[in-house]
């Protein structure tokens, strides 16, 4: 597990490391101290059911994997939507493909029929020329009929030779006719061959800008296919990942729950002395007739005599106790002391004297000092100064009001040098202004 881990989560729960301090109940304190329970179990509570929301690191591994997969998603929605695309480039590639091979069979067809008709034409006007020179060459046959019948021809001859004149007439009015329509039909046949030959133009224009279309969206459905293998192994690194921070949340947090059993354990015995070394010193004042007063000040065998506690650091409050947003996580939680804003390396002063019960390293809270002050008002009092750059003195030692404990600093999860000030009244937490 990384250093780096540890503070991420350590801040979570390590409120719950003295928030849910007990001691045996006394008289009419016996429901506030149940209550003050019932709220220290939800605490814990609501930490195990948010350990994965509770570190940036496992809300950021959470939200990569989730990254991950929309992107999946949204590359292998993409990857679909270009392959049908290419699918429809390809039907119609062979829709035009098809329309393109009967057009240009029927453009043959047509060039064929063209060959031919231009060839009858010329056949045609061939004979016409020829028939049109043999008539200048004969000269008029019905002048020359009639020359003849005038020069003492045989009538008979005259008629036949008449008969054969209309006869030649007719044939070169059929010849001229027939010629006519070929024109005409070869006019038709030339311009069906050029709309033939636009419309396949057309088409191969059509059929190659689906191939260009084709080739593109073939590129595309590669470069996204490569995209989303990509994603995939970005996913599964992205799962692993928060897999991995889950595990370590998990085992940070057995870590700190082992802690928190061990420090509650001791803070509730610390209280437990406390409170029944107070309880005979009030009995003894009573016996010896020197008043009730069980609330009185000074009763215990640790702190002094003052009711209140003296501010450790002089410098402006940054941050109250209380329900707050997390400036680094961002969960939304409570607060468990008082901030004071002053500069790395000041004097902490003890708010009241007192013994060291602990001094050590938290992740979340850096370097601490845990003192027990005795009994104030009749409940057990100790307070915790956090984040500090080195200690002053040593766990165990006795010190007076005022004597300097440890200096200011930024360890654990700090986003800069401050005290972190919390007083924990017969275990539990509370606002340290109602002492100062």
């Amino acid at each position: 597990m990384t250093r780096l881990r540890k503070p991420l989560l350590a801040l979570a729960l390590s409120a719950l490391l003295v928030a849910g301090f007990s001691a045996p109940t006394f008289g009419d304190e016996k429901d506030d101290v149940k209550r003050e329970q019932r709220e220290n179990d939800k605490r814990l509570k609501d930490a195990k059911n948010d350990v994965q929301e509770s570190t940036k690191a496992a809300r950021d591994a959470k939200l990569a994997f989730i990254n991950a997969n929309t992107k999946l998603a949204d590359a292998q929605s993409q990857l679909g939507q270009t392959r049908g695309r290419l699918a429809v480039a390809q039907a119609e590639d062979a829709r035009l493909r098809a329309a393109l091979d009967k057009a240009e069979a029927e453009l043959s067809a047509a060039e064929a029929r063209l060959e031919r008709a231009e060839k009858e034409l010329r056949q045609s006007r061939g004979a016409v020329e020829s028939f049109a020179v043999e008539s200048v060459m004969a000269g008029d046959a019905g002048l020359k009929a009639f020359g003849d019948l005038l020069r003492g021809s045989d009538p008979g001859l005259f008629s036949e030779q008449m008969s054969a004149k209309t006869s030649i007439g007719d044939a070169q009015i059929a010849v001229m006719q027939e010629l006519a329509a070929s024109e005409v039909m070869l006019g038709i046949e030339r311009d069906k061959v050029e709309e033939l030959r636009d419309q396949v133009a057309k088409q191969k224009q059509q059929a190659e800008a689906v191939v260009v279309q084709m080739q593109e969206l073939t590129a595309q459905a590669e470069a996204q296919a490569a995209s989303v293998a990509k994603l995939v192994t970005a996913r599964a690194g992205a799962k692993r990942t928060a897999d991995a921070t889950l595990a370590e949340d998990l085992a940070l947090q057995a870590e700190l729950e082992a802690d928190r059993r061990r420090l509650e354990s001791q803070m509730a015995e610390i209280v437990r002395k406390e409170l029944e070394a107070a309880e005979r010193a009030r009995k003894e004042r009573e016996k010896k007739g020197g008043g009730g007063g069980g609330g009185g000040d000074g009763g215990g065998t640790t702190g002094d005599s003052g009711g209140a506690l003296s501010r450790p650091v002089n410098g402006p409050i940054t941050s109250p106790y209380g329900m707050r947003r997390h400036p680094i996580t961002g969960v939304y939680k409570l607060h468990d002391g008082t901030d004071f804003g002053v500069g790395c390396g000041v004097p902490i002063r003890a708010a009241a004297g007192g013994t060291i019960v602990s001094q050590y390293y938290n992740g979340g809270y850096g370097n601490r000092v845990i003192l027990n002050n005795g009994v104030k008002r009749g409940k057990s009092v100790i307070t915790t100064y956090n984040h500090l750059s080195r200690f002053a003195r040593s766990s165990g030692a006795k010190v007076k009001r005022g004597e300097v404990i440890g200096y200011v600093g930024s360890t654990g999860y700090s986003t800069g040098c401050h005290l972190h000030f919390m007083v924990l009244v017969n275990g539990s937490t509370t606002n340290p202004m109602n002492w100062l």
